[in-house]
């Protein structure tokens, strides 16, 4: 019964991940803000170590040749996906910045309504205001 549970938790929550990845969805599912937009998923990483916690204790209340098997996969899977978030919810250091004093960057890009925006370096401007938003993953 405990090998079903880890199961059910394990595989369940990759499921359900795995349905939250289509973000371009018109309807938000069940956990998206806490799965896909969380700075650290502790939904995610709470429920897979629920699996991998009762996959473990089925093994230490009866040893059986197949729980060992299921019990490794899910663990692996749950590593695995652990490494991925915590892994990848940052941002990697980069050169990107503007310091002050620094001749601010070039761009053009569309606004809400596909007009196109954009700034030269050398073009005389009005007064802005740029707000950096790093984005969500």
């Amino acid at each position: 019964m405990l090998l079903i549970g880890s199961l059910v938790f394990v595989l369940g929550t990759c499921a359900v991940l795995g349905l939250n990845l289509d973000s371009a969805a018109a309807d938000l599912r069940f956990g998206y803000e806490q799965m896909i937009h969380a700075r650290i998923p502790w939904l995610v990483l709470g429920s897979l170590a629920v699996g991998c916690v009762l996959g473990i204790a089925s093994i230490a209340q009866r040893r059986a040749w197949y729980k060992y098997p299921v019990v490794g996969v899910e663990l692996l899977l749950s590593a695995l996906l652990a490494w991925y978030f915590l892994g990848f919810s940052y941002l990697p250091p980069h050169d990107l910045q503007v310091h002050v004093g620094d001749a601010f960057p070039t761009y053009s890009l569309p606004d809400h309504k596909g007009r196109i925006h954009s700034l030269e370096a050398a073009a005389p401007r009005q007064a802005a205001l740029y707000i950096f938003y790093r984005g969500d993953w």
